[in-house]
């Protein structure tokens, strides 16, 4: 585990208050863009600390790159044909007759040297030739062998047919040597690792995966394949995050579901803290909880209890637990199901990706029509399930659940995407454009 560098929290804390104004840091109504601001800045010495290692690409797939990946060599490293046909020089193509005829004087084939064709005619011959091999330097256009007739070593096509330079790869038009093909920081996706290897690199730096420990707290959490007693719910959270956390190539430790127990709580927030670089729960952080995850969470740690000012998603934790040789980031979620899914998509994706070394986070924004008119309140940013659909004339259309409860998860499940409204917004007439995200 990383060493702790993190400031005091209440210290940063102050200052960023200082900074950002009082209305705009005010932990009792912490909007979207402060709260992140302050995470990341938070945080933000622990990019130093990342740890780099050099991994087959094979194992690559979703890590994300520690130094830009400079061409070493053009790709492709020589001219040649992207199609199975004839090459010839594209001068055939200038003349006043609509039919071309050529005749083929050799062949050229993929793997093959590069055979002489020094006394190559333009005027008046052509080569076979096959995807991938080496096109002569005597030629410039290949024509795909479907297009032509071919009788005692003569092809005749149209001349319409094919424009000069075209089934042609020339050297060096994917990549050049020494420009830069992937930049630092870049989560790597499986064209990615396509490119390292026609580059001929078989490994390739990346930082170290984070470490992420989740567990559920409360006493009436109950685990799957058990009963379900009166005033009780199963433990759906916990499955949620271990979705969410699929996609960002983090090592999860599940500490599965912790009791309301003082003791039981502080074992898992240590064994947490010694193991894991960010630690997630969900449950015990809202206003007059009776139980002792809030008590726990800052007896163990420097810990802020936020108001945040979005819909559904109000209260979280934020800090860290300190142990004599660690320390972990924290993330108190709520424990309504869809409150830890937006808080998880606003908050914790985008700082898994940062603490990550990755300069961008998965994020796809669209703007679509309201089907419905809608109202809220001014002050506090409202994510709304809801779902697209496209009219005739190609218009997005998107409509809202009508229960955006909180704990309403089967509408979370059945969404595609969420209607974001700002926080200056109260009333949205139909058919006005909305900001969505898309939920993937």
């Amino acid at each position: 585990m990383m060493p702790s560098k993190l400031p005091s929290l209440d210290t940063f804390q102050d200052e960023w208050q200082s900074k950002l104004g009082s209305d705009l840091f005010n932990p009792k109504s912490l909007g979207l863009d402060a709260a992140l601001d302050f995470m990341r800045g938070y945080t933000q010495t622990r990019l130093s600390q990342l740890k780099v290692k050099k991994i087959p690409i094979e194992e690559a797939f979703g890590r994300v790159l520690a130094v830009d990946i400079k061409a070493s060599m053009n790709v492709p490293v020589a001219n040649n044909s992207a199609m199975d046909g004839y090459a010839f020089h594209s001068q055939v193509l200038q003349g006043d007759l609509s039919e071309i005829q050529l005749n083929v004087i050799g062949k050229q084939f993929a793997g093959d040297m590069l055979q002489d064709f020094s006394n190559f005619q333009p005027a008046s011959q052509a080569i076979q030739i096959t995807t991938g091999a080496l096109l002569p330097p005597v030629c410039d256009t290949v024509i795909p062998q479907e297009w032509v007739q071919h009788e005692n070593a003569v092809i005749t096509f149209p001349k319409n047919k094919i424009r000069g330079h075209e089934n042609c790869r020339m050297m060096g038009e994917d990549l050049k040597i020494g420009e830069i093909v992937l930049s630092k920081g870049r989560r790597l996706k499986a064209s990615d690792l396509g490119m390292l290897a026609s580059m001929g690199l078989s490994d390739v730096e990346v930082y170290d995966q984070l470490k992420v420990a989740i567990f559920s707290t409360g006493n009436e959490v109950t685990p799957l394949g058990e009963p379900l007693l009166p005033g009780r719910v199963y433990d759906s959270n916990r499955f949620t995050l271990i979705g969410l956390l699929h996609d960002l190539n983090i090592q999860l430790l599940d500490f599965g579901i912790v009791k309301d127990d003082a003791e039981a709580l502080k074992i898992a927030f240590s064994k947490a803290a010694d193991q894991a670089d960010i630690i997630i729960t969900s449950g015990g952080v809202s206003v007059g909880e009776a139980d002792f995850t809030k008590h726990v969470m800052r007896e163990l740690g420097d810990v802020a209890f936020w108001t945040l000012a979005i819909k559904p998603g109000r209260p979280m934790a934020f800090g860290k637990i300190v142990q004599p040789k660690s320390e972990s980031i924290l993330f108190g979620l709520p424990g309504n199901p869809v409150a830890v899914m937006i808080t998880f998509l606003q908050f914790v994706r985008p700082m898994i990706e940062f603490l990550s070394g990755a300069n961008t986070t998965k994020k796809v924004s669209l703007v679509a029509k309201l089907k419905v008119p809608f109202k809220k309140r001014v002050g506090r940013t409202e994510f709304l399930r809801a779902r697209l659909s496209t009219d005739f004339s190609g218009q997005l259309w998107v409509e809202p659940y009508k229960n955006q409860g909180s704990g309403v998860l089967s509408s979370m499940s059945q969404a595609d995407c969420l209607i974001v409204l700002s926080a200056q917004t109260s009333s949205i007439e139909e058919g006005a454009l909305v900001n969505i995200e898309m939920l993937l």
